[in-house]
């Protein structure tokens, strides 16, 4: 057993079966006291969640584990697949066509998460999990949740917190494009857009918040890019795209075209 690193009240372990010798991820969740439940249910929905999820860049969830003492749960253990490498917030790319296509992945997953009717509700470039061969996986989905779920407490990250999610409104398609975007668009300039939900927790809404176009940030970022991200922040969902399917499509146009700039810029 390897340490890996700590979350929400859990310690991530690297851990290899006896009889497979297959190596996993081990997410050890301890609750020390009641208030603490909330922690252990937070993994028990992950595992709920993920077992319905089979997709190539969403980290597979394999098994769960309740520990109890004296009649009462106390500790919880997920078993998933072990990925390989660091995630976006470690290791932002600094090649906008390697954004691109880190991000076209993520709305892929994302896109067929929605398919099967759920929300992943915590986008952000630490769960993003980019492997040394440049596979990505998007991992943790403690705060996923059923397409227009109303949450009875804001869950989220500032700075990537939809405005939907700080008021607890029903959480939909429309709250991963915006998570998203948010993550998008830090990943590319290397700051955080001004969200609903600052860091210093004040719920103050701030609907009128005005984002600096990502181009006029980083000179390499082209205007179809700066347009979807754009796009994907808008403070109504109804105005955000439709559907990470439509992003994930945008997206994969726009790398190709990158992809071709860089071949002719190559050959000339």
């Amino acid at each position: 057993m390897q340490f890996l690193g700590t979350g929400a009240r859990s310690t991530i372990w690297q851990v290899r079966s006896r009889e497979t010798n297959e190596v996993f991820a081990l997410k050890r969740v301890v609750k020390r006291n009641s208030s603490e439940m909330r922690y252990l249910e937070q993994a028990i929905n992950e595992y709920e969640i993920g077992r319905h999820l089979q997709h190539e860049n969403i980290r597979r969830v394999i098994d769960l584990q309740r520990i109890k003492r004296w009649m009462s749960l106390r500790e919880v253990r997920v078993v998933m697949e072990y990925c390989e490498g660091k995630s976006v917030q470690q290791n932002r790319p600094t090649s906008i066509r390697e954004v691109v296509r880190i991000f076209a992945k993520v709305g892929a997953a994302l896109a067929y998460m929605n398919e099967k009717q759920f929300v992943h509700a915590d986008t952000k470039p630490n769960n993003i999990i980019v492997a040394p061969d440049g596979t990505v996986k998007v991992i943790d989905l403690g705060q996923s949740c059923p397409i227009g779920t109303v949450k009875s407490r804001i869950q989220g990250t500032p700075d990537f917190i939809a405005p939907e999610q700080v008021r607890r409104g029903p959480v939909n398609a429309q709250t991963d494009v915006f998570n998203f975007g948010a993550s998008l668009y830090w990943t590319a300039v290397g700051r955080p857009i001004p969200t609903v939900l600052p860091r210093e927790g004040s719920l103050t809404m701030n609907d009128g918040h005005r984002v600096t176009p990502p181009e006029q940030l980083n000179p390499d970022i082209p205007k179809p890019l700066s347009k979807l991200i754009a796009d994907c922040i808008q403070v109504s969902p109804e105005h955000r795209p439709r559907s990470m399917n439509e992003v994930a499509s945008r997206l994969n146009l726009i790398h190709r075209q990158l992809v071709k700039r860089d071949q002719e810029r190559t050959a000339s």
